[in-house]
């Protein structure tokens, strides 16, 4: 199916099934409304920057692998919800703003019946932001507004899959000396980074935090660099590899090579906002080379 183009939407009213925020000077995204999902991301004159599967799944119910999903209020299995909290699978999206030239768009989910019925019942706004600038670069944000009379906590992160040739040639920079839990080792005590460069040989599954303001893949065989600038407190660095991508029913099984996961999220400690307040964090993604 088609997306449809943000400035031919209506501003209110049910959400079109795919959406396109399209940049005067050629960048764009496609958004699903399932989820507020980002399925795709390119820049004039340079390889998809956003790895999607082919075997992705697009039910109502389904989660999309691949693409950028909204782990929200739960990153992962740290809580009594499903795996990465309810918004991923989230059908009630609103489109809450949009800008003039297509280039910007901002989705409100709120608490419903559903989310008041599950382990996290808390009154919440979720705004989530895109926007592209004049060189293609990407930026996502997250705004969390507590609605309710009492402090509620949540983990959350931006589980983006970036596009790599070969996962075996890529490095993530930027986290020397960060202290990480390793979830493949998880009785373990936490670890620091001793060497610059996080290399891929094997799988790779660690939540790194504090962790600072830019992080850096850079695909070697592709001959590019994808800088991450944020705010966010933590990362969490992925690739199945192997064994673990052959029991992914959605993945095919040697695609592991063509993607890693720099997630950027709220993830070692949970966030705490008081009624009233909100809390918010962003992550501009920009490209050099290929």
């Amino acid at each position: 199916m088609d997306a449809v183009r943000l400035q031919d939407v209506p501003r209110s009213g049910p959400l079109p099934p795919k959406l396109l925020l399209q940049h005067p000077k050629g960048g764009s995204v496609e958004v699903a409304s399932h989820g507020a999902h980002l399925l795709s991301w390119k820049i004039p004159g340079r390889s998809p920057v956003i790895y999607m599967s082919p075997l992705a799944k697009m039910g109502e119910d389904d989660a999309i692998r691949g693409g950028i999903p909204v782990c929200f209020p739960q990153f992962g299995p740290r809580g009594k919800l499903p795996q990465h909290g309810f918004c991923r699978k989230s059908n009630d999206w609103e489109l809450a703003s949009a800008g003039d030239d297509g280039s910007k768009v901002e989705f409100l989910l709120r608490d419903n019946e559903a989310t008041r019925a599950s382990s996290w019942p808390h009154p919440f706004e979720l705004r989530y932001t895109m926007e592209l600038d004049d060189e293609g670069a990407l930026s996502t944000a997250l705004r969390v507004r507590n609605t309710g009379p009492s402090p509620f906590t949540f983990t959350c992160a931006l589980h983006t899959y970036f596009c790599v040739e070969d996962v075996k040639e890529t490095t993530v920079e930027g986290l020397e000396g960060v202290t990480y839990e390793d979830n493949l080792t998880p009785d373990e005590a936490p670890k620091q980074q001793a060497t610059p460069l996080i290399s891929f040989a094997g799988e790779v599954d660690r939540v790194y935090g504090p962790t600072p303001p830019v992080l850096r893949i850079v695909d070697g065989k592709a001959g590019r660099c994808i800088a991450i600038a944020n705010d966010f407190p933590d990362a969490v660095v992925w690739n199945p590899w192997v064994e673990k991508a052959k029991a992914l029913g959605d993945l095919p099984d040697d695609h592991f090579l063509n993607f890693v996961c720099v997630e950027v999220g709220a993830v070692r400690e949970a966030v705490e906002v008081k009624a009233g307040e909100e809390w918010t964090a962003s992550q501009k993604m920009s490209v050099s080379g290929n």
